[in-house]
């Protein structure tokens, strides 16, 4: 009898071998059947500002304008917000920014992190899913820096919650030399190499994965007079740097770094790589090889040098026999900065970055939102083509979803998978899309109408986009609109307080559930 009972077990044992081996011959094969992911993201880049979308544009951009030759331009693609860090937030989590704390503004180098450890990620998404995950470049996120006191002790500004008050020396309090948390590597990514926040916030130092790799033990000074070394193109703010940091050398610097991480990735997994690039941002400093090579300034010299970096990315992937297999995006996270490229300069060059739209970086207006979408996928996307679909940012997580065969209801609750899209089918769900500003005010679009709120009633806006691209017919107050008007009115409140643009149950946005940016939605 014990030797029948052991010729079960051993029968069983065999088959729940055999099972789970199928399991994970099945799981393997998964793996090494999805593309590697890189997402590139400019900062502060028009849709004006790529020679393939603006036949009048005074720069080149070869390597963007080959993406666009073979792979799927998307027409009418827009970010969360026409500012970098809720942009970003909004990238990373599918989640629109404002139901974060944060309603407004954006975060510095020493900002707490915005992204909370219950929220899911995109990395951490693909991560889970057997992908190796890397961020080279501007994360803008916040993370928690190593203080030498208790940080309750300290003071948050009241205004952007994640911000320390700016009567707090928090820079006198950090220690530099102790690792950091809440960062990129706490958000679903395996490496990271890069920068805290944008060029011109300090602490001016490359980290890796969640330490400081060089001390700063150097200021920048103050001129008299000024909370800025320079103004305008050469903006950086006062702060620490560490002595060997060049921001001359920045772009050059986190090239070389995505072109490593992809020469050396294991190519028994497929990699997700987010490559935020730092141009054409302040401080424009494009190296001196690329001086006096565009016709609109340094500000065109410095997106040729990212161009150069994006050509030096695909470059990579062909040497390695990846290009074909790798979803390959080209992005930016908002319009072009007045401060990059003056308002004066457009007439001056004859360059216009918003293209065939109004508005810059901070509006509401199309030009502040709408940017360069262009998608690279050989083995998916057979021919070169444009979609004319309103998307978002946001979409990427539902799509990194869709890729992997995931799913989350209640995490990327505005998001929305393109991936039907890019193999030329629509099964697109999106009918509504919300922006914000540097102020937190919203704009809505449904279809071909966009809503603009203001806490000034005299500046709501209704513009019919198919008809009025520039928006500058106001409908607002035209009776024959009034449908329209109310419904898009009635859609963002709704969108606002469900928690979410996605169906599902309703959730709770963090923080007061009318803020002062929302109140005057109310009649």
């Amino acid at each position: 009898m014990k030797l029948k009972f052991t010729y079960i077990f051993l029968l069983l044992l065999f088959f729940s071998s055999g099972s789970n081996a199928q399991k994970a011959d099945k799981q393997q094969s998964k793996i090494s059947s999805l593309p590697n992911i890189v997402y590139i993201l400019a900062d502060d880049m028009g849709i004006g500002d790529v020679s393939g979308f603006n036949g009048n544009a005074k720069l080149k951009t070869p390597h963007i304008d080959l993406l666009i030759d073979q792979g799927m331009t998307f027409t009418d693609a827009h970010t969360a917000a026409s500012v970098c860090t809720p942009t970003r937030y909004g990238l990373m989590t599918g989640r629109y920014p404002w139901r974060t704390q944060l309603k407004s503004r954006v975060l510095d180098g020493y900002s707490k992190p915005m992204v909370d450890s219950n929220i899911d990620t995109a990395p951490k998404l693909l991560q889970r899913n057997g992908y190796q995950t890397a961020m080279i470049g501007k994360w803008h996120l916040g993370w928690n820096w190593a203080l030498t006191t208790d940080a309750s002790e300290l003071k948050l500004d009241t205004t952007v919650p994640f911000k320390y008050d700016k009567t707090v020396p928090i820079a006198n309090l950090v220690d530099y030399s102790k690792p950091f948390s809440g960062g990129p590597t706490d958000c679903g990514f395996d490496y990271f190499y890069g920068i805290n926040a944008s060029l011109d916030f300090p602490p001016y130092s490359y980290c890796e994965n969640n330490k400081v790799i060089n001390i700063p033990k150097e200021t920048l000074k103050k001129p008299t007079g000024s909370d800025y070394i320079e103004t305008k193109q050469m903006m950086m703010r006062i702060g620490d740097k560490a002595p060997d940091f060049d921001p001359n050398e920045v772009l050059l610097t986190l090239t070389n770094k995505t072109v490593d991480y992809i020469n050396q990735a294991n190519q028994e997994k497929p990699f997700f790589l987010y490559v935020a690039l730092t141009s054409p941002h302040t401080p424009v400093l494009p190296r001196q090889s690329f001086e006096g090579t565009s016709k609109c300034g340094r500000y065109g010299d410095f997106i040729q040098e990212m161009d150069w970096s994006v050509g030096q990315i695909i470059m990579a992937l062909k040497n390695k026999g990846l290009l074909d297999n790798t979803l390959l995006v080209f992005t930016a996270d908002n319009g072009a900065s007045k401060a990059s490229f003056p308002l004066e300069f457009e007439k001056q060059y004859d360059h216009n970055p918003s293209g065939n739209v109004r508005g810059r970086k901070n509006s509401l207006l199309e030009g502040g939102h709408r940017v360069p979408f262009v998608v690279h996928w050989p083995e998916v996307i057979k021919n070169p083509s444009k979609n004319n679909r309103t998307i978002n940012l946001n979409d990427f997580y539902a799509t990194c979803q869709n890729l992997v065969g995931e799913n989350n209801p209640n995490q990327g609750v505005d998001s929305y998978s393109i991936l039907s899209l890019l193999k030329g089918e629509d099964q697109y769900n999106r009918r509504v899309s919300i922006y914000s500003n540097f102020a937190g005010l919203l704009a809505i679009r449904k279809g071909d109408f966009k809503l603009t709120m203001n806490r000034n009633p005299k500046r709501y806006g209704l513009y019919n986009l198919k008809a009025d691209l520039m928006e500058l017919n106001n409908l607002f107050d035209d009776s024959k609109y009034e449908d329209v008007r109310l419904d898009l009115e009635q859609e963002l409140e709704n969108i606002i307080t469900k928690g979410r643009s996605t169906d599902g149950e309703p959730l709770l946005n963090d923080g007061d559930l009318i803020w002062k940016n929302f109140k005057w939605i109310k009649h």
